[in-house]
């Protein structure tokens, strides 16, 4: 293959999914230098992967468009004359952008890289048990199968991200406000977006409870208009701190990085955490590891139900109802102390 002189990357969303992108980029940038690496994204999620070095221009869409604004955004895409385009979401949206920057095929220039995103795999599993994702590559993996197969050799699939001074300074502010010294709290992020995923929030009092016992400060995480955060607040008062829906997502990832660790259930807050180099226990109920979603780091842990649950798992992403009589069953026979447990935390003297 030629080397690409300008590369567009296409990835809309989500906000985890586009913080485990991220090794593509440092990569892309690794094997093709002195190339022009451009990210077309969605605005307000693509906020998370601002001062990345490794990429040169990043494109913020409106999620929601007319149909004019998709057409002058490809026109204004084919100006920009790419030789390599990768498609690393394969939407609808993103398909039609590419067939029009080709002649939908016609043309043999730009070249094409897109993602697998492995969905008949993934929907065996779900409606047959069919697991024949077992052994596979993460999304992090994933992401970068079309560059290996063009470029063979190591590649680091490590998440990263850049907070700025602007974000560092906010967070500094926050920490000497509330008194918290790095490596000094454990972070904790009781919310989902998808409520099925979302462990109960009597284990979450619970684990609260035990990590003060032991003398840890606690640091809420999470979005805005998320009553998880408040109900826990509104209990312990005074005794943790809430910064839910207080932070932008680069802000966050500053947060995290300070913490000693993070609770949370399977949402971005653990992948925030990960590209930070902060260690977490991920809770994992309808969804599973196969899915490629498992953190990486040696120190983090996914925690999983150790029933043998017909029913999981029930959803790619967590989205629908429970299916099982027992409803939650897979969240609700966690215990507390076992992710107290898997935090291996020493009491703070």
């Amino acid at each position: 293959m030629h080397q690409p002189k300008k590369i567009l990357i296409i990835r809309f969303s989500s906000l985890g999914d586009l913080i485990l992108t991220s090794p593509i980029y440092r990569e892309l940038r690794k094997t093709y230098p002195d190339a022009h690496l451009t990210l077309l994204t969605s605005l307000g999620f693509g906020d998370v992967l601002d001062n990345n070095p490794h990429l040169d221009c990043i494109i913020k869409h409106p999620r929601k468009e007319s149909f004019r604004e998709l057409n002058q955004l490809i026109q204004n895409l084919e100006a920009e004359k790419f030789d390599l385009i990768y498609d690393a979401h394969c939407s609808m949206r993103s398909r039609w952008i590419v067939g029009r920057l080709t002649d939908f095929g016609i043309k043999n220039n730009p070249i094409i890289w897109k993602i697998s995103k492995r969905t008949l795999y993934r929907q065996m599993l779900i409606r047959f048990g069919w697991n024949h994702l077992k052994n596979g590559l993460s999304q992090r993996e994933q992401w970068l199968l079309p560059l290996k197969q063009q470029s063979p050799g190591d590649f680091d699939a490590s998440t990263q991200l850049f907070p700025g001074k602007k974000e560092q300074a906010r967070v500094d502010k926050l920490m000497r406000q509330h008194g918290l010294e790095p490596g000094g709290f454990i972070a904790m992020g009781p919310s989902a977006s998808q409520p099925l995923k979302c462990w109960p929030l009597s284990n979450f009092r619970q684990l609260t409870q035990m990590l003060i016992d032991s003398k840890w400060q606690i640091v809420l995480v999470g979005g805005p208009d998320e009553p998880e955060a408040e109900l826990l607040e509104e209990e312990f008062k005074n005794e943790i701190i809430n910064c839910a829906g207080q932070l932008s997502p680069l802000e966050s990832a500053e947060l995290l990085r300070c913490a000693k660790y993070l609770v949370a259930n399977d949402t971005s807050l653990v992948h925030l955490a990960e590209a930070m180099g902060t260690p977490s226990t991920a809770i994992f109920g309808p969804t599973v590891r196969e899915f490629g979603y498992a953190p990486f780091l040696s120190e983090s842990q996914l925690v999983e139900t150790k029933m043998s649950l017909r029913c999981r798992p029930c959803s790619a992403n967590g989205s629908g109802l429970c299916k099982n009589p027992e409803t939650l069953a897979c969240l609700d026979s966690i215990s507390p102390q076992t992710i107290f447990k898997s935090l291996n935390l020493d009491q703070k003297i």
